[in-house]
């Protein structure tokens, strides 16, 4: 399986790897990721032990891709240390690494025991999210569910917008609609997008709202006839009870809707899921825990381009009864 994926990442995402500059320095920087999470997990194991996972979604991310990868024993303590990788000499590629750096400054101990300053970690989600590698990862995306086939949008957790901004310059969708449970997020999202917050009465709405079942009972006011495309870059996780918010958001579906999804996972880069997973995220997920909680919710797989590099990406469509 491990060859096929190879395979099919060389296929679905060689722009990413042409900007990260060609497949060497992507694994540099990849490498990287791998050597802080031992690092990480070393110093948190040392300090807090193995309850750490219990306490902490980012000690709990750093341990399950670190077992699958042979890093570490059943038992936390390490079983093999990758050597330090040699510094990659690619813009995107080196923006990846000092992501990783920017974290260890912050002290793994210090967020798994929730002593992190939560602005310096906002700010470094917000700098990961408008990097060039992670524009690119997200336009790569966006081409490769074909967005431009979807005139009518719901994106559940809009973050800062950069997800709807990447869409509107791919394409003019007739409306797309967005919520977030953060005020924070959602105004900085409008601003963004140059539209007011929890008003609808232009091609992008945006709403705050504490779950996707409540986002979709304001959303479906605006879009009677539903959705043709609910669209999930790296959201899966921020949802408090994914089986119970997906299941929700399968009213707002037309007919022929599809769920576009991508998704870190435990098998992806183990550092940059416990980066994510150290901002707020509320869950950690392999690649087939994601598929049977769209299972659970009532979906049906239509088309997997990916299952875990750079992360899971599929197309999945509500069941109908």
């Amino acid at each position: 399986m491990r060859l096929l994926e190879e395979v099919n990442v060389l296929r679905y995402y060689k722009p990413f790897i042409e900007a990260g500059g060609g497949v060497r320095q992507v694994k540099k920087a990849l490498e990287w990721s791998e050597w802080y999470a031992v690092k990480w997990w070393d110093e948190v194991f040392n300090e807090l032990g193995l309850s750490a996972i219990r306490q902490s979604v980012f000690a709990r991310a750093l341990f399950i891709s670190l077992r699958l990868r042979g890093y570490i024993k059943e038992d936390g303590h390490i079983k093999k240390r990758p050597e330090k990788p040699e510094y990659p000499t690619n813009s995107y590629a080196i923006e990846f690494v000092e992501l990783h750096e920017s974290f260890d400054r912050v002290g793994a101990v210090n967020v798994a025991s929730n002593k992190a300053d939560e602005n310096t970690l906002a700010i470094l989600y917000s700098t990961m999210l408008s990097q060039g590698w992670y524009k690119i990862l997200r336009q790569t995306f966006l081409r490769l569910v074909e967005i431009e086939k979807y005139q009518t949008i719901f994106e559940p957790i809009v973050k800062e917008g950069q997800v709807a901004m990447a869409v509107l310059e791919m394409h003019k969708p007739r409306l797309y609609i967005g919520f977030d449970y953060r005020r924070d997020n959602i105004e900085l999202a409008a601003s963004a997008l140059n539209v007011k917050p929890n008003e609808c009465g232009g091609e992008v709405c945006l709403f705050l709202a504490p779950t996707a079942c409540d986002a979709v009972k304001i959303a479906i006011r605006h879009v009677p006839n539903g959705v043709d495309s609910v669209l999930m870059l790296h959201t899966l996780y921020w949802l408090l009870d994914p089986v119970k918010e997906l299941f929700c958001i399968k009213s707002i579906f037309s007919h022929g809707g599809k769920l576009l999804i991508g998704q870190q996972v435990v098998e992806s880069t183990p550092g940059l899921v416990a980066i994510v997973a150290a901002m707020g995220a509320k869950h950690v997920f392999s690649w087939k825990g994601v598929e049977q909680i769209l299972n659970a919710a009532g979906y049906a797989l239509e088309r997997r381009f990916l299952r875990y590099m750079p992360y899971y990406i599929a197309v999945w469509s509500p069941k109908r009864r």
